[in-house]
């Protein structure tokens, strides 16, 4: 269970860097390539249940997730059915001057087809989690 620390400086606006990232209703557009399929369940106060059908590690999976939004900073995404079970991604969005400090704790939980990924899991998540955050930016800076 690989646990780890991704951290990235982005020229975008705090507010509207966070906003986009949690805007989950918008991401079968933003990032049509991993986000292919999402259906809200329940969505009460700052939390969201949403069934999503996603690209992730080349591989594309169904997912259960709740997501808690703590304004203005804060988001936790938790993998609650699927084969990333137990996973859970804790995000923090952070003024840096002009720009946004993103830091995202990960303890991410290898089941099913993903537990054959094993120690290459990390760096692949990584990999991953670099690209789509550079999606989110450039969706960002056009808008």
């Amino acid at each position: 269970m690989p646990k780890f620390q991704f951290t990235k400086i982005v020229d975008v606006q705090r507010d509207k860097i966070f906003q986009i990232s949690t805007d989950y209703e918008n991401f079968t557009k933003v990032l049509p390539a991993y986000f292919k399929e999402l259906k809200i369940v329940e969505k009460k106060e700052n939390t969201t249940i949403i069934q999503e059908k996603i690209e992730f590690l080349g591989r594309t999976v169904d997912v259960l997730t709740e997501h808690v939004v703590e304004m203005p900073d804060h988001h936790i995404v938790r993998m609650l059915d699927g084969q990333a079970k137990g996973s859970v991604f804790d995000e923090r969005y952070e003024i840096d001057g002009d720009k946004t400090k993103i830091t995202i704790n990960v303890d991410f939980v290898l089941g099913g087809s993903l537990k054959i990924l094993g120690i290459f899991a990390k760096g692949k998540i990584k990999q991953s989690m670099n690209t789509v955050m550079n999606e989110f930016v450039n969706h960002a800076k056009c808008k």
